[in-house]
């Protein structure tokens, strides 16, 4: 295919001329050259080599490889894919390199071949799992193993959020990739606080989960300086712990050095509503994440005692609620404050998505100073 070279410092530059006269090739991209340059795919339409409008840049012949299969589904035999066109899985979720599928039961014969057909088309997957749905007192899900690349079929995995690793495990503790934009708004809040405070902060995140709010928050630099976190799960205070080891080791403060130790720093494996029955844990934090979303805003007033007293606190939550009761709902969250002796500074409540017909996953946002 013929193609035309170009120093890389114009590479969009004559991108940019060549698909506006639709001179361009879409059966290739961009090639590098070895000399500092690129090559850009022309199609028949485009100008000889001679001509002036190239300006002295010479045309080359590169042999273009065949696109390979874009899905998984190319790699299943073309009849049965037609067959079943309507019931094979349309999505998925990794979690480091293990993928997560639910399949219908109409096509639940196949899934070791859906399986290998993923493993083949996803070369970063080592583990292909059926999605069994929920289960247990801590709502985790039963993950079915299909197929493995190298025969492990252990779901401990390692992920890379915003810069941090996290190790997680789907089959034993909730985790959702698709939360990271809600933890780089807790972020920027938690910044904000610092701002307000003039000085470091403490955080309490009692449903920490695996700790990604705490991959965010300990990732900046002079942000924390110290946390009391946990979850009630077993398996997730484990996979927590790890967490905090590794964020730990690596944090720097604000001069780039390892900063001095955090305190508070502890971790708890117990029922949040059972923190600040401790009197060490009362008045400690200056922001309080509350992430039970079937249960926070009826959480809230047990957890505020762990909120300083008499200066601005952060209060920030997670809830699932009908809709129809979102004014009931914020009002639950206004009564809570103020029985605690607080006043609202200021005030969200957003839908941060869908969750079903009639009920929405809100997030919750209050700054407030509680007296003492």
């Amino acid at each position: 295919m013929r193609h035309l070279s170009v120093p890389s410092a114009q590479t969009q530059l004559w991108l940019d001329m060549c698909r506006t006269h639709n001179w361009s090739s879409n059966e290739a991209g961009v090639t590098r050259l070895a000399d500092g340059r690129n090559a850009l795919p022309l199609n028949d339409s485009a100008p000889a080599e001679s001509d002036k409008v190239w300006e002295s840049n010479p045309h080359l012949e590169i042999e273009i490889q065949p696109k390979g299969p874009t899905h998984w589904l190319d790699h299943v035999d073309e009849e049965l894919a037609n067959a079943h066109r309507e019931d094979w899985p349309r999505s998925y979720e990794i979690q480091g390199d293990v993928l997560i599928v639910k399949i219908e039961e109409v096509v639940w014969d196949y899934g070791e071949l859906i399986a290998d057909a993923m493993l083949t088309q996803l070369p970063n997957i080592r583990l292909v799992c059926a999605d069994m749905g929920v289960k247990g007192e801590f709502r985790v899900r039963e993950l079915h193993p299909l197929a493995s690349r190298d025969g492990t079929v252990e779901t401990r995995t390692r992920i890379r959020e915003n810069g941090y690793l996290l190790w997680v495990d789907p089959s034993k503790v909730y985790f959702s990739a698709r939360l990271s934009n809600e933890r780089t708004e807790t972020l920027a809040s938690a910044k904000h606080l610092r701002r307000e405070l003039g000085r470091s902060l403490v955080v309490c995140d009692p449903y920490a989960g695996v700790g990604p709010s705490m991959g965010a928050l300990l990732n900046e630099p002079g942000l924390l300086q110290g946390y009391m976190v946990g979850d009630l799960n077993p398996d997730a205070a484990e996979l927590l712990t790890l967490n905090l080891n590794s964020l730990v080791s690596r944090c720097k403060d604000e001069a780039g050095n390892s900063p001095q130790a955090f305190y508070p720093a502890e971790l708890h494996c117990r029922d949040a509503l059972d923190w600040a029955k401790n009197a060490q844990n009362i008045h400690q934090a200056d922001l309080l994440l509350v992430n039970l979303p079937h249960h926070s805003i009826e959480h809230i007033e047990a957890l505020l005692p762990l909120l300083k007293r008499n200066q601005t606190t952060v209060l920030r939550g997670w809830a699932i609620v009908e809709r129809a009761e979102s004014h009931e709902n914020e009002a639950a969250i206004h009564l809570a404050i103020s029985s605690a002796n607080g006043t609202v500074e200021k005030f969200s409540f957003k839908e941060v998505k869908g969750f079903s017909t009639t009920k929405s996953f809100m997030c919750f946002e209050a700054w407030l100073n509680l007296s003492a």
